[in-house]
């Protein structure tokens, strides 16, 4: 008789499966915080004006897991594959349901969209986030002229990139107002289209940054056209300044009795509780409505830059308005891409 294995050839098996069993442990605690994590972000209640520190504090931690929810889903969706591995059934299913749960309303964005029926005046509206130090112009001005927008939104505009722009751009966009800044809050708008009425400073928000509304005459119908930038979330008191601005948008659009287009640098997704508040007051992406894919608009370009990106950048438009196209811009030296969208008026 062959004498019994000893030593580590002994222990093989045995260790093999208490790997195997602190493995699953492991995932199953990621799977159960991650369920928790989501059911707090999407079940937290929003109060957009209220500001005390404990509030702010936790609608910010909502904020964030919402804002990376679709990665999030990534992750579990790695989890069950790990599972499978183990031969985890229910570890399987729950993360693979998980998953689906988190990331399936981003990955739906490339099934097919509706389209809007012909015989409706058209109008093609580009935002773009220009960079306050992007020096890039050659880039910029190749995306607009390519794309042929009738209204062009930008943000971060200052003087020097007026310089760059206006000269290149003034005969086919002869309606153009600015708000000019050294730092990333200047805007501007181009039409081609009359600009009948202009208001540069717009009551949004604590920190009194310009947002601009205007009035723009398109084949005879009237829009409400917002150009709008609003601080990103990077603290407590930006998070409040970002939901102090939305809170006070949604006034304005409440007494609104024009169709509504509003465009810019939104620095939320469309996953944020900030989406689904202009969702429930009849306001629709445009991407959503006629893009394909998630149409990532942030970030282009630094460390982060090959990960599933965010789309922070919008076009939002009122039920009056049809979205026909939309599409996001090629790489122009800003950290942000262009939003570009054919929509159709009544």
């Amino acid at each position: 008789m062959a004498p019994a294995p000893v030593g580590k050839a002994a222990g093989m098996p045995s260790c093999g499966r208490a790997v195997r069993t602190h493995l699953a442990r492991v995932l199953w605690f990621g799977v159960v915080a991650s369920a928790a994590a989501l059911a707090f972000a999407f079940l937290f209640p929003h109060d957009f004006r209220r500001a005390t520190v404990a509030y702010l504090a936790a609608a910010w931690i909502a904020f964030m897991i919402r804002t990376f929810s679709f990665h999030l889903g990534l992750v579990l969706a790695a989890g069950a594959l790990v599972a499978a591995g183990l031969r985890r059934f229910r570890l399987t299913v729950v993360a693979a349901l998980l998953s689906l749960w988190a990331a399936g309303p981003e990955v739906a964005t490339y099934g097919p969209r509706l389209s809007a029926t012909a015989g409706h005046a058209r109008c093609t509206v580009m935002s773009l986030n220009l960079l306050r130090d992007n020096d890039d112009s050659a880039s910029v001005l190749a995306e607009i002229l390519r794309a042929r927008p009738d209204i062009v939104a930008l943000q971060e505009y200052t003087p020097r990139w007026r310089a760059a722009l206006e000269p290149a751009l003034a005969d086919d966009y002869r309606f153009r107002h600015h708000v000019e800044r050294d730092d990333c809050f200047g805007l501007a708008v181009y039409s081609r289209w009359p600009v009948v009425e202009v208001d540069d400073a717009l009551p949004l928000g604590r920190f009194g940054l310009p947002q601009q509304r205007a009035v723009i005459e398109v084949q005879g119908r009237r829009l409400a056209f917002y150009n709008l930038h609003l601080w990103p979330p990077k603290g407590l008191h930006t998070m409040q300044e970002q939901r102090q601005a939305l809170a006070d948008l949604l006034e304005l659009l409440a007494r609104e009795e024009l169709p509504v287009v509003l465009a810019g640098d939104f620095n939320f997704t469309k996953s944020s509780a900030m989406a689904d508040e202009l969702a429930r007051r009849g306001l629709r992406d445009v991407h959503d409505l006629a893009g394909r894919g998630r149409g990532s608009t942030w970030p282009v370009h630094g460390p982060f830059w090959l990960l599933p990106g965010l789309r922070l950048d919008h076009i939002y438009i009122s039920s009056e308005l049809t979205a026909v196209r939309a599409w996001t811009g090629a790489r122009v030296g800003s950290d942000h891409r262009a939003v570009i969208a054919e929509i159709a008026l009544p």
